[in-house]
């Protein structure tokens, strides 16, 4: 049996053709993005409602023609309130103060200095070139509306699910992501909030995921007003999965499902559009692990063309799996070092597995850029 399948670029030269690229544009935004000037946040002295901002004038619907705006990811420390005392936002207001006057730079988290040599620190510049403009839950979603109408995919029927569906808008959108961890104890919520139990959040990792799934991967992660870094590496903090993230509404995860599967195809064609193909193989494979705990599938036949076959079995499952992931043998290291053998051990697959190995793929070859 050859060990050859037709080449990427032919498979690649049909993926151009074909309309799954319109599926990787703008994730839709089902609400309007609201935000507030950091002018106007650095001022406040109490966090007030959606609502409340809204009837004040306080609010702007965010464009890219009006500048940049960044997208605040917290932990509530309350469960009517994100912040009762304010002491998540004084040090939030210091941060922004320290981005938007400094000529300094925004320092690398240790692991992607040590990893990424190709890394570099963000200038604080960025943040003071054109306005900035903040989007932060409470400010930007409605909290005071009545929801009790209840649809077939689980949502209410409210403009806050709305929001919810927009997540990936919004932090596409957003020029830069800000983690917003600092250490608070809350002895009426007998706990301890900080950047682990902030990584702990079903709600927190879904907008974590939304980020690193976009086309701007690194963010900034806040855990005092001296404490302030760029992320620039899934290893650099600890990650798992939305599915598995804790959720105060249970209902919650199923509402995720969806909109998990879709930031992961959209991320898998845009590394398609931009040739980046061993970012794509990685993400292809590790579906399983982004979906752990949701109610969905891993994207499948995501490149056309595979022929039907008759045969099946770990033979089929072989050859699917070169197609999908535009590899042309079995043998073969890609630009980033790796086997097919490497891509399909993070599928967990046993049949692939075993289909790449009677194709005499190499156990013992190690990734050539270790």
């Amino acid at each position: 049996m050859s060990r050859c399948l037709p080449r990427s670029s032919a498979a690649q030269a049909e993926l151009d053709a074909s309309p799954l690229f319109d599926a990787a544009g703008a994730a839709p935004m089902l609400f309007p993005m609201y935000t507030v000037a950091a002018e106007v946040l650095l001022e406040m002295t109490e966090i007030r409602p959606h609502e409340e901002l809204k009837v004040r004038g306080d609010l702007v619907i965010f464009d890219i023609d009006k500048g940049n705006a960044l997208f605040v990811s917290h932990q509530w420390v309350a469960e009517q309130h994100p912040d009762p005392e304010f002491r998540q936002m004084s040090i939030l207001q210091n941060a922004l103060r320290h981005l938007m006057t400094s000529s300094s730079f925004v320092p690398l988290d240790q692991i992607t200095e040590s990893l990424v040599l190709r890394a570099k620190p963000l200038s604080m510049r960025v943040f003071q070139s054109s306005p900035l403009f903040i989007w932060y839950d409470y400010f930007s979603c409605p909290q005071l509306e009545i929801r009790d109408v209840r649809t077939m995919d689980c949502s209410d029927g409210s403009q806050q699910d709305d929001c919810i569906n927009s997540i990936a808008a919004y932090v596409e959108t957003c020029r830069f992501f800000l983690a917003l961890c600092p250490v608070i104890d809350s002895p009426t919520e007998d706990k301890v909030f900080s950047a682990r139990t902030w990584s702990c959040r079903g709600w927190c990792r879904m907008e974590r995921a939304a980020r690193e799934l976009s086309m701007h991967d690194t963010w900034i992660l806040v855990q005092s007003s001296a404490s302030i870094e760029l992320v620039g590496t899934a290893m650099s903090f600890p990650s798992a999965s939305v599915g598995e993230g804790e959720f105060t509404v249970a209902a919650d995860r199923d509402k995720l499902a969806p909109l998990v599967q879709q930031l992961l195809k959209r991320k898998l064609l845009l590394c398609l559009q931009k040739r980046e193909l061993p970012a794509y193989r990685r993400l292809l494979n590790l579906q399983a692990v982004h979906l752990r705990g949701l109610a969905a599938e891993p994207i499948r036949d995501l490149v056309p063309g595979f022929p039907a076959r008759a045969m099946g079995g770990h033979s089929a499952a072989a050859e699917s799996f070169l197609h999908q992931n535009m590899l042309t043998t079995v043998s073969g290291a890609d630009n980033a070092g790796w086997r097919p053998l490497h891509y399909a051990a993070l599928s967990g697959n046993v049949d692939v597995v075993e289909g790449l190995l009677r194709r005499r793929a190499n156990p013992n070859q190690r990734t050539s850029k270790d």
